[in-house]
């Protein structure tokens, strides 16, 4: 299995997955035209979102290209007959049914980092949505990540921790401002401390940043309707200087 699959749950440990959902639930109560039952998780890693909304009686479909991902999430759901998932390219989704609602967690939508694959990526999502359906996505914004024009340096070093074994994250951002894209250059030190044993691998991903009109513009091409935007998974005013956009769209 590869590293990252296999540390997956910890390495995102920090995060607050039932806010999240509170959040998504929410906005799925203010904003949707359509009853809400069935729910795609895009990007959906090791099931962290899907798992928790099948808890609360939604039934998901997560699908993620990651063949260990999604061994590790269907390990997790065992015995959870309304959440279901599949290996999948998120370009390239085909299915007989539609949902009523999709999310794409943890800056899915950034990896799109050229125009063809991103139309392709959201006309997918469109395409799988009924009518009046929402798509509810996170992103990086390009005003708030590029404070200081060069690098965008995250609290370093980061830490999570389950049970005995802590993971310690240190992270650089190079920004290329021309073309709105970002090399993050991350490493992961996996701490046992029961055996005092230590894990390290590194790895680069290149991301896509956003400006709030361009994404909105590019996602009314692709048949959305932008509803709002927000800094985080709570619903405060989003503001130019924040580092992540909250985006929730609706399928017209």
């Amino acid at each position: 299995m590869d590293q990252y699959a296999l540390y997956y749950d910890l390495l995102y440990a920090n995060r607050d997955v039932r806010r999240e959902v509170d959040f998504i639930e929410s906005i799925i109560q203010r904003f949707s035209r359509v009853k809400v039952k069935k729910i795609l998780d895009v990007g959906c890693g090791t099931g962290i979102h899907s798992i928790e909304l099948g808890r609360r009686g939604y039934n998901v479909l997560g699908i993620d290209i990651s063949e260990e991902m999604i061994k590790r999430a269907r390990e997790k759901a065992k015995g959870m007959e309304n959440v279901g998932f599949l290996v999948g390219d998120a370009t390239n989704i085909v299915f007989n049914e539609r949902f009523d609602a999709a999310i794409a967690m943890y800056g899915v939508t950034s990896y799109f980092t050229d125009d063809e694959a991103l139309i392709k990526f959201l006309n997918s999502i469109r395409h799988s949505l009924v009518k009046g359906g929402l798509f509810i996505f996170d992103t990086w914004n390009v005003f708030g990540v590029n404070d200081k024009r060069v690098y965008y340096e995250m609290p370093s070093p980061e830490f999570r921790k389950s049970g005995n074994i802590l993971a310690i994250k240190e992270s650089t951002w190079t920004i290329d401002l021309m073309n709105q894209l970002a090399d993050v250059d991350i490493s992961w030190s996996i701490v046992d401390l029961s055996k005092g044993s230590v894990d390290v691998f590194n790895h680069r991903i290149k991301l896509r940043l956003f400006t709030p009109r361009e994404i909105k513009y590019i996602l009314r091409d692709c048949g959305f309707q932008l509803c709002d935007i927000y800094p985080d998974y709570n619903q405060a005013p989003f503001s130019e200087g924040s580092p992540e956009m909250v985006v929730v769209v609706r399928a017209e």
